[in-house]
């Protein structure tokens, strides 16, 4: 081999092992993102690997803690002398097509009901694939991930650590608990939520904090939940401009501005059947502004809106909420059916105006 030859060889071997170099070190980032979600899977789905040692089925194991509708639990597993617990439940794949709101929904609430207030978003969105919630506060420290599972059903899991308390035992714990921790936290920051303007924003707080425990589901444009056994929707949210001024002040209010909004809204919806016509809503505490309501029934359905007035500007909010009738063969409306789902809508609208005044009017 000639001087040319070999040097050609060299710089072909010194190219060749670069080249390998560089592919070697692009595939790292990959291999590490992969390498740690397989780990935090591994953390979630086996408790000896959060543990470090064989779980054994918790000695003092009562029945069952009676949990959402529509699950399964499985037998609660202990470590770490009983002071590390996990339980386990799931659910089917198929959802059941005449509930309200989903399985997962459900749970969600029932979990929240048993962690410290303020742990995560009251309702579940329908967007989520997985989500988490953790409570550090007491004695007893909780995380619970709920993830749909290849299949297309959905598996949760809640995990409750009591620290010994050894101070070194404790620390070595604490190591192993907040490898979990940050997988709870990976998996919340990852879950997405469309993002909706200011106003509705608002308005979902409010409607979360009138839910009071009670399970709710964000589903694209719709909010759903459940009172009295009937299926509640948030059929219309949002803010807009005033075309009739309805005053700020109750003190501002007069009959000639209800009556105009009643005409305005018989007009709206000429084929209504009003069982409230528009009025102010008798808030009992007094706190905020003027609020009003009507609600109405209309093809195989009952409304209910809430306007509430800015005390800033001559915008007003405004949210509707409509429930279903059930099918007749006759299509009569049940009027004692109808007279209840408008007292459940009634009950709803004042509890979100006084949610409302209270967030936003003090």
């Amino acid at each position: 081999m000639n001087c040319q030859s070999k040097a050609i060889a060299r710089v072909a071997l010194l190219f060749g092992l670069l080249l390998g170099s560089w592919q070697l070190h692009a595939a790292t980032p990959a291999r590490r993102v992969a390498s740690a979600a397989k780990a935090r899977a591994g953390l979630i789905t086996d408790f000896s690997v959060l543990s470090t040692m064989r779980p054994r089925k918790c000695v003092d194991e009562k029945e069952s803690t009676p949990s959402a509708r529509g699950w399964h639990e499985s037998a609660a597993h202990c470590a770490w002398q009983g002071r590390l617990q996990m339980r386990r439940w799931e659910t089917d794949k198929g959802s059941d097509p005449t509930s309200c709101i989903s399985t997962q929904a459900l749970w969600w609430a029932w979990m929240q009901s048993r962690l410290a207030p303020n742990n995560g978003p009251t309702a579940w969105n329908s967007e989520w694939a997985a989500q988490s919630l953790i409570d550090e506060s007491g004695a007893q420290q909780r995380v619970a991930i709920i993830e749909r599972t290849a299949n297309g059903a959905w598996a949760a899991t809640e995990w409750i650590w009591v620290p010994s308390p050894r101070t070194a035992t404790r620390q070595w714990q604490a190591g192993r608990w907040n490898l979990l921790i940050g997988a709870a936290r990976e998996i919340r920051q990852a879950a997405h939520e469309t993002p909706v303007p200011q106003a509705t924003a608002l308005l979902k707080t409010a409607w979360e904090g009138n839910l009071n425990g009670r399970a709710g589901e964000i589903s694209g444009e719709r909010w759903l939940w459940e009172r009295d056994g009937q299926c509640m929707r948030m059929e219309s949210v949002g803010l807009s401009e005033q075309q009739l001024h309805l005053p700020y002040s109750r003190d501002d209010v007069r009959l000639e501005q209800r009556a105009a909004m009643q005409l305005r809204l018989a007009r709206t919806y000429p084929r209504a059947t009003w069982l409230t016509q528009f009025r102010l809503l008798p808030l009992g505490d007094g706190r905020g502004g003027a609020k009003y309501e009507a609600i109405w029934t209309e093809n195989a359905a009952v409304r209910g809106q809430l306007w509430i007035p800015s005390k800033a500007d001559s915008t007003i909010f405004q949210v509707r909420i409509a429930v279903v009738l059930p099918a007749r063969k006759d299509n009569q409306a049940d009027t004692v059916i109808v007279a209840r789902i408008a007292n459940s809508i009634d009950h709803e609208l004042i509890g979100l105006a006084t949610t409302w005044a209270r967030d936003h009017e003090q």
